[in-house]
């Protein structure tokens, strides 16, 4: 197995927990070439990965008529194998129709009926830990949960010089995200005045400089965390590219954000990272690295298997995200900053 395609069409978040895959197979077979197949939107988590030959355009709407085009192009590639690692049956067929021998991936129920090698997902189980489960069928063999992202150099000097005479301790906070291609899942947002109250502890308390991160669909979160705040912040929304935000990540004492790809880019450049959960599950989701600590509803860490967040009726007032406390979060984020670990 000299050719492999790694699918892993979205999100932010879930194409870096699927890094370690990456790192899992370069280290056990070293001369091995992966291409990725993964959307638009989520194919900066791959950026500058050094085991990655090449990123394949996925389709961010699937059609079978898009597949099939898709289809006939990896076919030529003539890849020996093929991990899938998202629970959609287009993945399987995607594979299948694309005439790749060995097809490993999650196989949920009938979504896995066209895989070759089927990895049923365990339930509790850390999606980065299901990701390498599929990856052994291959045989390779794990380096670490911890995900990765290279920051180019002229990028991270570039930050450094942008941050050098910003006041310490550095804190980012990111209040946005939950808000991908076709999906808006706003429950996932901690109220921003809250987020506001956190950015005036820590700049009473630690003297800290509060930098807010987001894109253009997180401006409403961060101008409400402004008009709130009793003190200065400094506001970066949509102002960085997915690598600026990781060299700021990895210039910055501490981040504090929702469950977002924010926190696992924060996690993969080593920044003692804070992440408020509500209705999805840390269990499965959470950012994992030593320096990481998730906040969230105790009925949050009970959820053993994936929900479809869609449905707003299935979230139970014991999920609310509201029921994170802003002392919970200061407290977290004091133990970071005076150098305590986390907990993956």
């Amino acid at each position: 197995m000299r050719h492999v395609l790694v699918v892993k069409p979205c999100c932010l978040g879930d194409a870096l927990m699927a890094t370690p895959v990456l790192r899992a197979l370069r280290t056990t077979y070293p001369d091995m070439t992966i291409d990725i197949a993964v959307t638009a939107w989520a194919a900066p988590a791959f950026d500058g990965h050094p085991a990655v030959r090449r990123l394949v355009p996925y389709p961010e709407r699937p059609t079978l008529p898009r597949f099939f085009r898709l289809a006939q192009r990896l076919r030529a590639e003539r890849y020996d194998a093929a991990l899938g690692l998202d629970r959609s049956p287009w993945v399987g067929l995607l594979l299948w129709a694309s005439g790749i021998p060995v097809r490993a991936g999650l196989a949920a129920g009938w979504r896995g009926l066209l895989y070759t090698h089927r990895v049923p997902p365990r339930l509790g189980r850390h999606e980065s830990e299901q990701y390498l489960a599929v990856a052994a069928r291959l045989g390779a063999v794990p380096r670490g949960l911890e995900p990765e992202f290279i920051v180019p150099e002229p990028i991270a000097r570039a930050i450094r010089e942008r941050v050098r005479h910003f006041r310490r301790p550095l804190v980012v906070i990111h209040p946005g995200g939950a808000i991908n291609p076709g999906s808006r899942l706003l429950a996932k947002r901690w109220p921003p005045e809250r987020f506001a109250l956190v950015a005036d502890r820590l700049t009473q308390v630690w003297g800290s400089t509060i930098i807010l991160v987001g894109v253009a669909t997180d401006r409403d979160a961060t101008a409400s965390v402004l008009a709130h705040a009793r003190t200065p912040l400094i506001d970066w929304t949509d102002q960085l590219s997915w690598s600026e935000l990781a060299a700021l990540l990895a210039e910055a004492d501490l981040f504090i954000g929702n469950d977002t790809g924010a926190g696992h880019l924060a996690a993969a450049v080593g920044t003692p990272t804070v992440s408020i959960f509500g209705p999805t599950s840390p269990l499965l989701y959470r950012p994992l690295g030593p320096k990481s600590v998730v906040i969230a509803p105790p009925a949050s860490w009970e959820l053993r298997e994936p929900r479809d967040l869609r449905r707003l009726s299935t979230i139970a007032d014991r999920l609310d995200i509201s029921q994170v406390h802003v002392d919970q979060v200061v407290e977290a984020a004091s133990r970071l900053l005076q150098g305590e670990q986390g907990t993956a």
